[in-house]
């Protein structure tokens, strides 16, 4: 699987061989067939099974107790750690997510994002649970896709803009990565829930302070 994970974060999909991933294994390369049928079945099975199982035990392997939007922000925090730590995993992650003309994976994209939305809907679904969000029924899938917007591409070109890099040269980059310490990470996590909790929370929201002109 290690191998398997450098190949395909290394090259595209079209490039990627299951014969160089059999080499750098030392193990014949028929026994990849009692296990998947073809590239592309193994490759599927790393981004939907393999990557997101080790993202959950990474975010989950520190989750605090205590209420929602701390554990939010600590959900945020973590997966920009995830970035940091794990960024052949990000890498492949990332390259998959974006749309392809290749037949073979173009429904991976689509498969991505659903199950990174599925996620999150749980996520505020706790919330939802434990009072602390107000979105009612329908408007939580509305409020799932604004929330992932803003704590996925939209946190993603913050941290970018920071380090002053495009995401290839991050995930390319020892010293990039370590830029986006725990100190910056919690501080980008913090005020991404600032902006949520402005939008779903259950607190009164503030007065207007603009004055109204007849």
């Amino acid at each position: 699987m290690s191998e398997a994970i450098v190949e395909f974060s290394d090259r595209t999909y079209v490039e990627a061989s299951l014969s160089q991933i059999a080499v750098r294994s030392r193990i014949p390369k028929g026994s990849f067939y009692q296990y998947f049928d073809d590239k592309l079945d193994l490759y599927r099975w790393l981004l939907m099974e393999e990557a997101p199982r080790r993202k959950r035990e990474f975010i989950g392997a520190s989750a605090p107790g205590g209420e929602f939007w701390g554990r939010l922000e600590h959900h945020i925090e973590r997966g920009m750690a995830f970035l940091v730590e794990h960024p052949r995993l990000a890498r492949l992650t990332a390259a998959a997510a974006d749309p392809t003309a290749i037949p073979e994976v173009r429904g991976l994209h689509k498969s991505i994002c659903e199950a990174g939305l599925s996620e999150l809907r749980a996520l505020l679904e706790e919330g939802l649970g434990a009072g602390a969000i107000r979105a009612p029924g329908r408007d939580l899938e509305v409020a799932t896709r604004l929330v992932s917007t803003i704590i996925g591409p939209g946190l993603m070109e913050l941290v970018l803009q920071e380090l002053g890099a495009e995401l290839h040269e991050v995930l390319a980059s020892d010293a990039l990565r370590r830029r986006l310490g725990p100190v910056r990470r919690r501080r980008l996590a913090a005020q991404a829930i600032q902006f949520i909790r402005g939008g779903l929370g259950t607190g009164a929201p503030r007065a207007s302070t603009r004055k109204r002109h007849p």
